[in-house]
């Protein structure tokens, strides 16, 4: 009944305390997710462009690695927001409720987003590993399809905060779009803060009532590791390989979540995700140099990342652009910890790797 031409003329103004309730629109809130407490006041635009990046001014040629909730509430008809939110099988909304990421952008979402299916459609499908990163052709296609253009500022979320939103922006990076940006908090913060959430029937296979012309320019291929890159820099050391999983499977002390023997890749150094986001945001450039301090990171030298999949590193990959390591410096292994082992590879475990020269 209330088309999304009706939320921006009620998003507008500016009075987002007073923002009426329509009956395709509720302010509700989500059981909120594992660790998720608080709104931390931050500032409304982070990292990338934000110093040149004025609220008016959305066009630039690289966009902020995250803007706030109330940033983009006030730029919502300025920017395209798509929901990236892709859950482990492990991972639950509350004790014994599993996440399903399809369920939950049905039953609501921030108004006028569309479903960005990097698991399921914008993905590799002649691999046997998930979700990876597809052909320029394909992405070019799918994100067509959702009405975006080469020169829209794509705004990614996800439902649990800061976790599969900065795959979706790292996909976006890969394939040259810079004006893309993460929403600090997700949307748990977006609800939090009682904005309007949309609630009219979509599905995740919803597209744009109107395509747009997309091409892909995506950056070379070294800005995407692949096994044989990645086991050669065990000896030539060209970047520091930052692992993002949990420090238990990267010390082969907890199993992987995947049937496959947990440990990591000679000389790679651990951070795990989490230790860079806090209450479902990303943690301030401060905090997250001091991480990278104790894990032993320069961030003076070259910098490559990789995970169990290919997701939460591009967590740590947001972290690294807000300490001034931009994503198109920071290459990512896209097979993950999970091509190294299916392609028999050894594991190290513990905290002291043994000499290259022993492997």
């Amino acid at each position: 009944m209330h088309s999304r031409g009706v939320l921006m003329g009620v998003l507008l103004p500016r009075t987002l305390a007073l923002l009426p309730i329509f009956s395709s629109v509720k302010a509700g809130f989500l059981p909120q997710a594992a660790g998720f407490q608080t709104i931390r006041p931050l500032p409304e635009l982070r990292g990338g462009g934000t110093r040149n990046f004025g609220v008016s001014s959305v066009a630039m040629a690289s966009a902020p690695t995250a803007v706030s909730c109330s940033w983009l509430a006030s730029n919502l008809d300025k920017v395209k927001v798509l929901d990236a939110s892709w859950y482990m099988a492990t991972q639950e909304r509350s004790p014994g409720v599993k996440l399903d990421a399809a369920a939950e952008f049905a039953a609501r979402r921030i108004p006028g987003a569309l479903f960005f299916d990097f698991d399921g459609t914008i993905k590799d499908a002649a691999s046997d590993l998930p979700h990876m990163m597809p052909s320029p052709e394909l992405f070019s296609q799918c994100v067509g399809k959702l009405g975006i253009s080469n020169s829209h500022h794509v705004i990614v979320y996800d439902g649990l905060g800061v976790w599969s939103s900065p795959r979706g922006w790292y996909m976006f990076k890969a394939m040259g779009h810079h004006q893309v940006s993460i929403l600090d908090g997700g949307f748990p913060a977006w609800e939090k803060l009682g904005l309007p959430i949309e609630t009219e029937p979509k599905t995740v296979d919803t597209v744009a009532e109107k395509a747009a012309e997309y091409v892909a320019a995506p950056l070379p291929k070294s800005n995407l590791l692949d096994l044989p890159a990645v086991e050669a820099n065990i000896k030539s050391r060209q970047y520091q390989l930052v692992d993002a999983r949990p420090g238990p499977r990267f010390l082969g002390e907890a199993p992987e979540p995947r049937p496959i023997e947990s440990g990591h890749i000679q000389g790679s150094l651990s951070v795990p995700w989490s230790a860079v986001v806090k209450d479902g945001f990303l943690k301030t450039p401060d905090e997250i140099r001091e991480v990278m301090e104790k894990a032993s990171v320069d961030l003076t030298k070259p910098v490559a990342i990789t995970c169990g999949s290919g997701v939460s590193a591009c967590i740590v990959g947001a972290a690294l652009e807000l300490v001034g390591v931009p994503a198109e410096k920071a290459p990512l292994f896209d097979g993950a910890y999970t091509e190294w082992k299916l392609a028999g590879k050894p594991s190290i475990k513990g905290k002291v790797d043994p000499p290259a020269s022993k492997l």
